[in-house]
Parts: C-alpha cells; structure tokens; sequence
C-alpha cells in the first residue's frame, strides 16, 4: 500500500506545522493534567481557523511563526492540502471530545485526548501526518466500494 496525500499548489513551512503540533500537544497534556478541558474548545477554533479559512487568525499559527523567526529555524516548505486535511481531523477530533466532555463520559474524554496528543506529537517529533494515513484509507474504502 502506497501512502497518499489530498495536493495542492499552495505551499506552508513544515517547521512552523511542527511548531504548532508541538503546541497542540502541550494544551491537550494540560487538559489531562489540570482536567480543565476548556483549552480543547481553543484548539477546536484555532483547528477550524487553520482547516477551513486561510489560517490568518490561527493564534497558534502566528506563535509558531514568532518562535521560528526567533529561533531562526530555516522555513522547509511543503505541500499545504495534507496539512489542511489534518487540521480538519483536528477539528473534529476537538469536537468530539467537547461533546463526550459535555455528556459527562470522562473515560472517553481521556482517551481521545491521549489520541490527539499522540498524534500532534508524531507530527512535531518525527514529521509524521497521521492524516495522510487516514486519507490513504479513505481512498481505499471509497474505491473498493466503487
């Protein structure tokens, strides 16, 4: 099986998405920490700003890009579809555990909030999309049942 990813013209700095990633992590650690998940409704916009509009007012965005001017990290540009496409999982994923929090399911909060951070942290560690993956395994599903 040969991986995937959605395409696209418009291109984004991988370090700055890996910065975020890094973020995302932190706050969804936190949230398991200090059980306060009112942090998951913020990445839940930001992951919307980022997914659904051009991410101009991504507050994660703008930090990320602060730290890697200061830091003076090289920009290493790719491909911005697939990275559109895991913010979209992002966002859902930050929907569903607003919802199972507001249902009161707190076991299910707990793990899908590990899921997140375990996926924010392969892509900040080691540059791996988990949502490529996924669109992988979409495509998949939707030929065999073409």
């Amino acid at each position: 099986m040969e991986l995937s990813c959605p395409v696209s013209a418009e291109r984004i700095n991988e370090n700055v998405v890996r910065i975020i990633a890094f973020m995302v992590a932190v706050i969804a650690i936190s949230c398991v920490v200090f059980s306060n998940y009112w942090a998951i409704v913020f990445l839940l916009i930001d992951f919307a700003l980022r997914a659904f509009t051009t991410g101009k007012f991504s507050i994660l965005k703008f930090v990320a890009i602060k730290i890697a001017d200061v830091l003076s990290i090289k920009p290493k540009m790719k491909d911005l579809a697939p990275k559109k496409f895991a913010a979209a999982m992002g966002f859902g994923f930050c929907l569903l555990i607003t919802l199972v929090f507001m249902l009161n399911f707190l076991p299910a909060v707990l793990i899908l909030t590990l899921v997140l951070t375990v996926f924010a942290l392969l892509e900040s560690l080691f540059s791996v999309c988990v949502g490529c993956y996924v669109y992988t395994f979409i495509n998949l599903i939707t030929k065999n049942k073409a």
